[in-house]
């Protein structure tokens, strides 16, 4: 029994949550079975991500400075900043991690500099129908803290940390 994605094109086994084949490159999005398709009820993992009442996404445009950005990660007390473009799509994300190896001790200028300077631009996203296994996949593999929520027009809507789905697998574990 395949504890995976198979792939319906090339039928290769592929991790839960991955979203494109690693063999042949198909979309795998069509794969995942909903809890009213399956007749059974989902593993955490499979449960959308919009369980986990993502946080409203806190955006402003490249163009703001260090110190503006600064200050909403710390009054908000999160982790990050999303960046967006002229018709609000997402162009890159800043984070708290990013003040800590880019900013710190090295920028003196806070005001004078852009964020868009800083950012990382393009960052990987999910929706928020994705299911939380693709969420932990992506965490592992590319060690991301914060990973934001798009639209299907690229907008930012939130964003979900490795403590939102900690702290949701702990509180379903203990309601179990």
């Amino acid at each position: 029994m395949s504890a995976g994605i198979i792939c319906s094109a090339c039928g290769f086994d592929n991790i839960a949550g991955s979203d494109a084949c690693e063999q042949c490159n198909q979309s795998l999005t069509d794969a995942y079975i909903t809890e009213a398709d399956s007749g059974v009820e989902r593993s955490i993992f499979d449960r959308s991500l919009l369980e986990l009442n993502p946080r409203p996404a806190e955006t402003v445009e490249g163009s703001t400075s260090l110190a503006e950005v600064i200050s909403r990660l710390k009054s908000r007390n999160y982790g990050c900043v999303l960046i967006t473009g002229h018709g609000g799509e997402l162009v890159g994300i800043f984070t708290e991690r990013d003040v800590l190896l880019k900013v710190a001790g090295l920028i003196d200028d806070l005001d004078g500099t852009p964020v868009e300077r800083l950012m990382t631009p393009g960052p990987t996203v999910l929706r928020a129908s994705d299911p939380i296994s693709r969420a932990l996949h992506l965490i592992g593999l590319h060690g991301f803290r914060h990973v934001p929520i798009v639209d299907e027009d690229n907008r930012p809507v939130g964003f979900i940390s490795f403590r939102d789905i900690v702290l949701f697998m702990e509180n379903s574990f203990t309601a179990s």
